[in-house]
């Protein structure tokens, strides 16, 4: 991630530049148990997406995928820190350089999702001169004092940023139009090699257009696959995997949440628990890194059939985001469709730390700072990077 066209001192700052730029240690309460069908690994992981992680893992170990349980998902560009949990008889594996076991224990059960407390980041960006650290200094201080805005990131919305509009369909029961979003020549623009097997998708050529998609796009081949011995669109949706359409409901949900963030930042609202709010309260989170707790936020809407709404005001705005995007609450009914939930609207960012330095690949500004789970670190770096930034 870069940033051209801002003013002062990061205007030319990047991150990422190398996976050891960008540290994350995910905070837990877990302890291995010592004894029990599930191996307990604490690894560290480099420059690895989520997916190859469980994929590796399970091959390493000869189990199914499912058999791997997790907290939380990590960054890929990335040096990451996090437990798992794998259920087999095996005590160790060889996962590679940059994949490795820091530790190992038993346990009983599988590490459930959501099983943390937040994540620790050390992030140092690139291109700019060590006096960058004044004005990231007082980004951070800024951030401290107000709350960062909760929003969901770009890797929420997956690749082309699709995922969102596939979510919309598949609530809207629209499986032809997802198809074609997912497969064909609508949705977000595609890069111009997929412009062949996306052709042959819109004049139903299915095994062509299989042919064309990469063998490790395996949800995308079997879905052509269903398409070219018959089966029509409903039922191919319905064949693929139920963790990807979670995905792309999920993703529809942020969507939402964001835009009604957005509402209340422009009216100053997103930090002030008002009477129509439903309210969040960090103390868990505070506790457990033993920092004094804070106030209660507000929070959004993450829509579903057993979302709890707000009042008033609140649930007419929230209510408007919802009619912005193409969906009413009959969209979410149904055995399948999401449960809802809260979401605060704005985070805290915890113990706060600027410097600069110099490494082997030249000058840097570092960062460091802990956040509650489910908060983007990317999104303090969008704050503090933005050319928008006082």
């Amino acid at each position: 991630m870069g940033l051209s066209g801002a003013a002062g001192p990061l205007a030319t700052a990047t991150i990422r530049t190398h996976p050891t730029d960008f540290l994350v240690e995910e905070l837990s309460l877990f302890e291995p148990s010592g004894a029990g069908e599930h191996l307990a690994l604490l690894i560290r992981k480099s420059n690895l997406d989520h997916r190859s992680m469980v994929r590796r893992v399970a091959n390493a170990f000869g189990v199914p995928p499912g058999h791997i349980g997790w907290a939380g998902m990590k960054d890929r560009v990335a040096v990451t820190m996090q437990w798992i949990t794998v259920h087999t008889p095996q005590d160790n594996a060889e996962l590679g350089d940059d994949l490795q076991i820091v530790h190992a224990a038993r346990h009983a059960r599988r590490l459930r999702t959501g099983q943390l407390t937040g994540n620790r980041f050390v992030i140092r960006m690139r291109g700019v001169d060590p006096t960058a650290v004044i004005a990231t200094n007082n980004r951070l201080e800024a951030l401290y004092s107000t709350g960062l805005p909760n929003r969901f990131m770009s890797q929420r919305f997956g690749y082309r940023g699709a995922n969102a509009v596939l979510g919309t369909h598949l609530l809207r029961g629209e499986f032809d139009q997802l198809l074609r979003a997912w497969l064909g020549e609508d949705g977000p623009p595609w890069p111009d090699e997929e412009q062949s097997r996306r052709r042959h998708f819109e004049e139903g050529q299915f095994e062509e257009a299989r042919a064309e998609w990469p063998a490790n796009w395996r949800p995308e081949c079997d879905a052509l696959q269903q398409l070219a011995t018959g089966d029509n669109a409903k039922r191919v949706v319905h064949y693929v995997p139920r963790d990807i359409r979670r995905i792309w409901t999920d993703s529809a949900q942020s969507a939402i949440f964001n835009d009604v963030l957005d509402q209340r930042l422009a009216s100053g609202t997103a930090s002030v628990v008002g009477e129509d709010d439903i309210s969040w309260k960090y103390d868990r989170f505070y506790e457990a890194i033993d920092v004094p707790i804070g106030e209660p936020v507000p929070t959004g809407p993450l829509w579903g059939k057993r979302m709890r709404r707000a009042t008033g005001v609140v649930d007419m705005c929230e209510c408007e985001a919802l009619e912005r995007a193409g969906l009413s609450m009959q969209c979410f009914d149904g055995r399948r469709g999401p449960e809802g939930a809260r979401r605060p609207l704005v985070v805290p960012i915890v113990s706060p730390r600027c410097e600069a330095g110099f490494d082997e690949h030249g000058a840097y500004v570092e960062v460091g700072f802990t956040l509650p789970k489910g908060a983007y670190a990317t999104a303090v770096m969008d704050v503090i990077m933005s050319p928008d930034a006082t």
